[in-house]
């Protein structure tokens, strides 16, 4: 009985192993990064807050590397991973928050 209890300790410890296994494969096989910098235009933007506003909305985004907004030439820098989110899907973000995004100069 003991030799039983013993081979199903053994067991249950052997398949819970395997499954880490499983896990990092499936981490592994993921998409690599397709990380893409664009300069957005934006017309709006009249102060600090208003820099402070887009950076936060575009940092709020899923797939975001960085974004740097400029007031004096009214456009933000990001860098996103194309993977998880589109330009459309920023460009969005910035208008939710009362701004108009301006055709590339």
């Amino acid at each position: 009985m003991k030799n039983l209890f013993y081979l199903f300790i053994i067991l249950v410890f052997i398949s819970c192993r395997s499954g880490n296994k499983n896990i990092k494969e499936e981490k592994t096989g993921a998409q690599p990064e397709q990380v893409v910098e664009t300069t957005i235009h934006i017309g709006g933007m009249h102060c600090d807050m208003c820099v402070t506003s887009v950076t936060k909305g575009v940092n709020e985004l899923e797939g975001i590397e960085s974004v740097v907004v400029s007031m004096n030439d009214s456009t933000a820098v990001v860098s996103f991973n194309a993977n998880e989110i589109e330009l459309a899907q920023i460009e969005k973000a910035i208008e939710l928050r009362g701004y108009t995004i301006k055709p590339g100069m």
